[in-house]
């Protein structure tokens, strides 16, 4: 008898005022990721009109998604779980009197005969950006047709970063001609809590439909973990040579914000969101290099998000 109570008990709870609601959701990204990185210099080796030309990297946008689930009541109380994934890479050239940056090329420049410099070099980079977001928040309408919601939740995230380049020393004897293969990793992950305040704006309403504008502010404060590895090899006929640029992990906070501006349109159980997102990483990229020093750069990825999602 007593679980047939504990029964009617979850019944009463599951379709009564207060019972929950789930909704999944899907989205997709168009994202370009934006981080100041030089990875090589150029000149022309006059002493009396010389220039100096530094190469950054530059990517383009591509396709992420983000995936969710999400739990209300009635009463307006409730969370989702997000993960978000974006993936980007980029590659570059150059040619002339070539100067690498990133510290284990540049410090092998002095295995070449004079002058110390590359006659080409490449690049290729990538960034794998994931995040999983929890948050708990409760909705209430201080004034008609404004909405508030003010979020509490905790973030986690993982974002690899890779830089591979290439140095060719060639316009010498073949027994001088030398090639530097040089690997730069920049490997972080932290945790911690997170706060935001989510704002709809009711342009208009129907019986079944509405369509609101929307505004969503969000900031994490993580506790970041950084790996960071700078491995060369020098290879030319005459010899080969390995070296590691010793770099220690670094712990310490990891600030980020993020900001959604866009437009929903509830149909029933359906619901289609169409805006634009912008993150801020700061200090996100910690190497080492020999023109600047220790990095110290904002990755900040944005771009247009479309969101279909589906609650009962």
């Amino acid at each position: 008898m007593r679980p047939f109570r504990w029964f009617l008990v979850c019944c009463l709870l599951l379709t009564g005022s207060r019972s929950f609601a789930l909704e999944f959701s899907g989205e997709v990204l168009y994202w370009q990721a934006t981080e100041p990185v030089d990875w090589s210099m150029n000149t022309n080796r006059s002493s009396t009109d010389q220039f100096v030309a530094f190469k950054t990297l530059d990517y383009q946008f591509g396709p992420g998604f983000r995936v969710g689930v999400g739990a209300g009541s009635a009463c307006d109380w409730g969370g989702k779980l997000t993960y978000t994934r974006f993936c980007t890479e980029t590659d570059d050239t150059i040619t002339g009197y070539v100067t690498p940056v990133f510290l284990g090329s540049r410090m092998a420049t002095s295995l070449l005969p004079e002058p110390h410099f590359y006659n080409d070099g490449r690049i290729q980079a990538a960034i794998d950006y994931n995040v999983l977001d929890l948050d708990l928040g409760k909705s209430f309408c201080p004034v008609e047709p404004v909405r508030l919601r003010p979020v509490l939740g905790l973030r986690g995230a993982w974002i690899n970063q890779g830089f591979d380049t290439e140095f060719r020393y060639i316009e010498a004897d073949i027994l001088d001609r030398m090639t530097s293969v040089e690997q730069v990793r920049n490997n972080f992950w932290g945790i911690g809590p997170k706060l935001g305040i989510e704002n709809s704006l009711n342009l208009w309403s129907g019986e079944e439909c509405r369509i609101d504008l929307t505004l969503n502010f969000y900031t994490a404060y993580l506790l970041g973990f950084w790996s960071i590895t700078d491995t060369t090899t020098n290879a030319s006929i005459l010899f080969q040579s390995h070296f590691d640029v010793p770099i220690h992990d670094r712990h310490f906070g990891a600030l980020t914000f993020q900001a959604i501006a866009g437009v929903n349109l509830n149909y029933r159980h359906w619901n289609v969101a169409a805006g634009y997102e912008i993150n801020d990483w700061l200090n996100q990229c910690q190497i080492f290099d020999d023109a600047t020093g220790p990095h110290n750069n904002d990755l900040i990825t944005q771009g247009l998000t479309l969101k279909l999602s589906y609650g009962f």
